[in-house]
């Protein structure tokens, strides 16, 4: 460990007792001069499913509010993960295929499997959760906040949250006036001879007193900076993304509202962002071509408010489709390189989904002798149907003739759900909340494989079923000892389906189990919030315990992968962070984690071997800190902030047995803004640059069968960007 590391990290133990906490609420100021009446200002989200301040629920959440987001100069998930501590990212080989991971509960699955953390759009999961897939890492254009919840989330969201979630939370159309927001980028990207450009456009259209309309949208297109040594190409990842959104708000009555929205998302990739070997570069030894990857998600919704006086009825219908089509010459890692043979493979799945929910919402306690009168509740009806196929062709050029095969899984999932979430104050300073979720999940699904007659290998085909149900707990007790400090400890379940090995079912590759089922782990907790020097400073701390056990991990028979059932394991650790008003308009906010996840039983792995009681887990680096400093002024009729960010994220490994290790990774961000502050245009001119000392390391990576492939960090980026507020 180098001696800054350990300064920053000593520094942070030593200031503990004062500091510690499990969210990352980059809040702004009510005032930006600095002057003794500016408090933090409260986060409002949305992840108890009814509106609530973060510093009142019983969990640990990293909260990121619009203006946080374009203070930072975030479009992406990444950018927010480096400052939400116990979350690392795995970047994948493509923009669309990152993996997000909280308190070391790793995907040991990695591509063959469900994800340990769900994702999801206003309350719409982006893939059902026994389904395999990359979960689309949204474009952050327009959105109210984003919400990074930690620890199981299965009482309100279900499988698909068994380490926690994520939530885009989009801003609805307002009745106010008419206002928008276009913008323009320009910048570079360190090595490479491209240009990075982005646009952005938001306008909010009232057309009456209670009808409205929103619209979002962004294009980005990133230049690559992976060099093709053997076709001499620069740039081979260059990559484009198109996002757009529109959403509708009818006040029908003072008691009913409907608002329906539309989502899609493309995404272009020339070629995957990985190279060979063990250790992060930009350079391909061996030429890879063709390759692509073209995706498109499309999300449709419609959601009926009615409410009174004690409570709000809520029905949210959501359907959503979403289809990749890629191809990737797998010569080399197939072991063939250099034989006059190539081998080219297309995936082109599809999925299908229909969701909906019916919850009823309280709203403030009213009091006296009725049902539920001294409590807070959500209760609900979940429904969910889900249609995957994921065909692909192999083809194997021998040089006199092409054998192709047409192979692939398909699934298709049903869950059904009641869950409720309970609160009741039990004395001035005493607060119950519990919660639970019973659920059904029933997943039919198999393989099918043709056109292997060439060589040797025969049509077949396989299916079938799992059904899957079970209840999940919480509860928690928080004692409020005042109003700026409050004490809390929880205990929550989480779990996430079982699936079926479609692509490895048991009829044609004999030995491989045709299903696994699901995992499940206990989350204890216990923290502490704090708010001093009359709310200008908040010191807050959370430790944490998980049991995690039936773990799915990765298996391979011969070069076929499979997910089974194998093993237990944990993570303890801890979560802090301090958040500080300064004089003259200055803020700092510092925030880290430690991790210790480890297999906490011995068990033979058919891909890793033997494994010993106390190994690592993959993908869970013990440290993770971040340091941000803040400017909010004003000069002249001009608003002027600036944010420096210091992020560092300790060494991990790819796997259980360590074959690629991932070297730690230290990063400063910069971002200088100028605004009017007055005016019917209001423009404003932005200065963002990531990554500045462009720090290279291999920051995902895995073995697939002759090679060892590793994708890295993204390099130093700097973009100048212009925005015009109306």
């Amino acid at each position: 460990m180098n001696r800054p590391v350990r300064t920053i990290r000593n520094s942070l133990l030593i200031g503990l007792p004062l500091a510690i906490s499990p969210m990352f609420v980059h809040a702004q100021t009510e005032n930006t001069s600095g002057q003794s009446g500016a408090v933090l200002e409260e986060i409002v989200v949305t992840a108890t499913k009814r509106p609530q301040s973060v510093r009142d629920i019983p969990t640990s959440i990293n909260a990121f509010s619009g203006d946080d987001l374009t203070s930072i100069g975030a479009t992406t998930l990444g950018d927010i993960v480096k400052l939400s501590p116990g979350v690392t990212l795995e970047p994948g080989f493509t923009p669309n295929s990152s993996t997000v991971q909280i308190r070391g509960i790793t995907n040991e699955t990695r591509g063959v499997g469900p994800r340990t953390v769900g994702r999801f759009f206003d309350g719409v999961p982006l893939i059902n959760p026994s389904i395999i897939g990359a979960q689309p890492d949204l474009d952050t254009v327009d959105m109210q906040t984003v919400e990074v919840l930690k620890g199981p989330q299965g009482t309100l969201f279900g499988g698909s949250a068994l380490a926690g979630a994520v939530r885009y939370v989009p801003n609805s159309p307002d009745f106010e006036g008419f206002s928008g927001l276009a913008s323009v980028g320009y910048g570079q990207t360190a090595d490479s001879d491209g240009h990075n450009s982005e646009y952005a456009l938001m306008l909010n259209v009232p057309l009456s007193d209670n009808f409205a309309l929103r619209f979002a949208g962004a294009v980005r297109d990133f230049p690559g900076y992976i060099y093709d040594q053997a076709g001499d190409i620069d740039d081979i990842n260059s990559y484009k993304s198109e996002h757009a959104r529109v959403a509708a708000l009818w006040q029908v009555t003072d008691n009913l509202s409907v608002r329906a929205n539309y989502l899609t998302q493309s995404g272009d990739v020339d070629a995957y962002s990985f190279v060979e070997g063990t250790e992060a570069s930009l350079v391909r030894q061996f030429k890879y071509t063709p390759e692509f990857e073209d995706s498109e998600l499309d999300i449709y919704g419609v959601r009926f408010d009615w409410s009174n006086d004690a409570f709000t009825v809520v029905f949210d219908n959501n359907w959503l489709e979403k289809e990749r089509s890629s191809q990737a010459d797998l010569t080399y890692v197939v072991g063939l390189h250099g034989t006059g043979i190539t081998v080219n493979q297309n995936f082109m799945p599809t999925t299908d989904q229909y969701s909906n929910e019916l919850r009823i919402v309280s709203n403030q306690p009213t009091g006296g002798n009725g049902l539920f009168s001294d409590w807070q509740y959500t209760v609900g009806l979940y429904h969910m149907k889900a249609d995957q196929t994921r065909p692909s062709v192999v083809a194997i050029d021998f040089g006199a003739m092409v054998n192709r095969s047409i192979g692939g899984e398909f699934a298709d999932a049903t869950e059904k759900a009641l869950y409720f979430d309970l609160t009741r104050m039990l004395s001035d300073s005493w607060e119950l909340n519990l919660g639970g979720r019973y659920f059904d999940q029933v997943t039919d699904g198999g393989n099918f494989l043709t056109g292997g007659d060439d060589l040797g290998i025969p049509d077949a085909s396989a299916t079938a079923k799992l059904d899957e149900s079970g209840f999940n707990p919480k509860a928690a007790l928080l004692f409020h000892a005042n109003d700026d400090l409050t004490f809390y400890g929880s205990i929550a379940e989480g779990f996430r389906f079982g699936g079926i090995n479609g692509q490895a079912a048991a009829d044609i590759n004999a030995g491989v189990p045709t299903t696994y089922k699901s995992d499940s782990l206990t989350n204890y907790e216990v923290g502490v919030r704090s708010s001093w020097l009359e709310q200008r400073l908040t010191a807050d701390l959370s430790l944490f315990l998980i049991d995690w056990s039936d773990v799915q991990v990765q298996q391979r028979a011969g070069v076929v992968a499979y997910v089974d059932n194998i093993g237990k394991a944990k993570s303890k650790g801890l979560e802090f962070s301090l958040h500080a008003l300064l004089s003259g308009g200055f803020s700092a906010h510092v925030v880290g984690s430690y991790t210790d996840a480890y297999t906490d039983a011995d068990f033979d792995s058919a891909t890793d071997g033997f494994i010993a009681a106390g190994t690592t887990l993959a993908q869970a680096p013990k440290w993770n800190t971040a340091i941000d400093l803040s400017y909010d002024g004003s000069w002249s009729n001009w608003d002027v902030n600036s944010s420096l960010t210091y992020s560092y994220r300790d060494s991990s490994k790819n796997n259980l047995q360590n074959t690629i290790p991932l070297d730690s990774l230290s990063m400063l961000d910069f971002s200088i803004g100028l605004k009017r502050a007055s005016g019917e245009i209001r423009p404003k001119i932005s200065l963002i640059a990531k990554n500045l000392s462009n720090e290279q390391v291999a920051t995902y990576g895995f073995t697939l069968g002759a090679a060892n492939l590793v994708s890295m960090n993204m390099p130093r980026q700097v973009m100048l960007r212009l925005d015009l507020e109306f």
